[in-house]
């Protein structure tokens, strides 16, 4: 069972918890970590600070923060607009989940399985953590910020309007987000398809082959042939029809990567941010199976349930986090608690198919886990890549056993791991 809810964040709600609140937030939800929190954190080194701390100190605290035993990264939105329009992805079967990337088949026998490795970014923040930045991540912090300080909002907003039309001024977002819907399921399917896949950067040959698979297929409704395409285009032309408006104050560039959040909308549950561009925005884009959490209330609820586990005796906290918090407390007083009932409400039966107490249920766990390594002897690939038809799937994740004040194991099982290393 998935520990929690799938919960999205941006910078500014990572940034607001302490090391101790941001243990919690790894034990108690799945984070999908998009490529642009990687970029927004990479962008810091060569960014102008007045605190007494160096860019290198204040990336590498960031990513002390940034949760890594419950976590994931999602594909890039350009990747899955192109698997889309290569019909190798559907947004209608995802469920609120993460995309994840680099998954290797392996079969061994009858039984078919994945192993996720650790990505890129992740093995980067790893890296940041110990203050360690490469050369060619320095230079894209560079380049980024330079990209960032030439992009001129207001000149890419008259460029689409004039495109689309004349149409009235919003008097709030909501009517904005309706104006939107409107323009799109009233404009002609051909040119809008292809309006907007030059608006979102696709090649001009990839557009003809795109447009002449849709008309081959009897030109299909686009947003049931292109569902992706339509939530990411649908965004773009809302912010295009809001800007010109005084309904977003003080909108700067970097509220292009803001906006480009909401193309992983449809990967998570949960999502969470302290800006109030996001606050204004999101609400719009989710579906009401979703939740919008402010990056405030994130925090404050973290803060509870730090002085909540904090008051366990010493004995239960030396057991480790994945003993005595295994599940959120029963008090619906808790907004997690709140969250796991609304995403997991089997949640309560607190069935477990784990006796992390038992070493010989250990060993064999971990004797299941290596026979279906991709190196392990009989083990080959498949060609299954639908992982609702997988038998099993193995993430590898380096997870420090402990992370502030928290163990996350019993002291026996964190001695036994140090032991083990030597």
């Amino acid at each position: 069972m998935p520990q929690g809810p799938i919960i999205i964040f941006d910078k500014s709600s990572l940034e607001s918890l302490n090391l101790d609140e941001a243990v919690l937030l790894d034990n108690f939800y799945m984070s999908n970590i998009t490529p642009l929190f990687f970029v927004e954190c990479l962008a810091d080194l060569e960014k102008a600070i007045r605190s007494r701390s160096t860019p290198e100190q204040l990336v590498g605290s960031l990513a002390d923060r940034t949760p890594e035993a419950q976590a994931c990264a999602n594909v890039h939105h350009m990747t899955l607009l192109q698997g889309e329009l290569l019909r190798q992805f559907d947004l209608r079967k995802v469920s609120f989940r993460p995309i994840v990337g680099g998954g290797k088949p392996v079969q061994l026998g009858e039984k078919k399985g994945m192993i996720f490795q650790r990505s890129q970014e992740e093995e980067a923040l790893e890296r940041w953590s110990r203050r360690e930045f490469i050369d060619l991540e320095r230079t894209i912090a560079r380049v980024w910020r330079r990209a960032l300080s030439q992009i001129d909002l207001n000149v890419k907003a008259q460029s689409v309007m004039a495109e689309l039309g004349h149409w009235k001024k919003p008097r709030t977002l909501k009517e904005a987000k309706q104006i939107t819907d409107t323009i799109i399921d009233n404009t002609d399917p051909e040119w809008l398809l292809g309006f907007g896949l030059e608006l979102l950067g696709v090649q001009a040959e990839a557009i003809a082959a795109v447009r002449s698979h849709w008309i081959a297929q009897r030109r299909p409704p686009l947003r049931d042939h292109v569902p992706y395409f339509i939530f990411m285009l649908s965004i773009n032309i809302f912010f295009c029809i809001v800007l010109p408006t005084q309904l977003l104050r003080d909108v700067k560039p970097s509220h292009q990567i803001d906006l480009a959040y909401l193309y992983y909308l449809p990967f998570c549950t949960v999502f969470t941010s302290k800006d109030r561009f996001h606050a204004q925005i999101v609400p719009l884009f989710l579906e009401p199976f979703q939740t919008f959490v402010n990056g405030e209330d994130l925090k404050a609820e973290l803060k509870k349930l730090d002085e909540h586990y904090s008051r366990l005796p010493e004995s239960e906290l030396r057991q480790g986090l994945i003993n005595f918090a295994p599940y959120p407390p029963d008090e619906t007083d808790f907004l997690t608690t709140r969250l796991w009932d609304k995403y997991l409400p089997r949640w309560r039966q607190k069935i477990s198919y784990m006796d992390n107490d038992d070493p010989e249920y250990q060993k064999k766990t971990l004797e299941m886990v290596n026979s279906c390594d991709e190196g392990a002897p009989g083990v080959h690939p498949h060609d299954e890549h639908d992982v609702d038809k997988l038998d099993h799937v193995t993430v590898k994740r380096m997870v420090h056993p402990k992370k502030g004040k928290w163990l996350r194991f019993s002291e026996d099982v964190i001695e036994q791991i140090l032991k083990d290393k030597t």
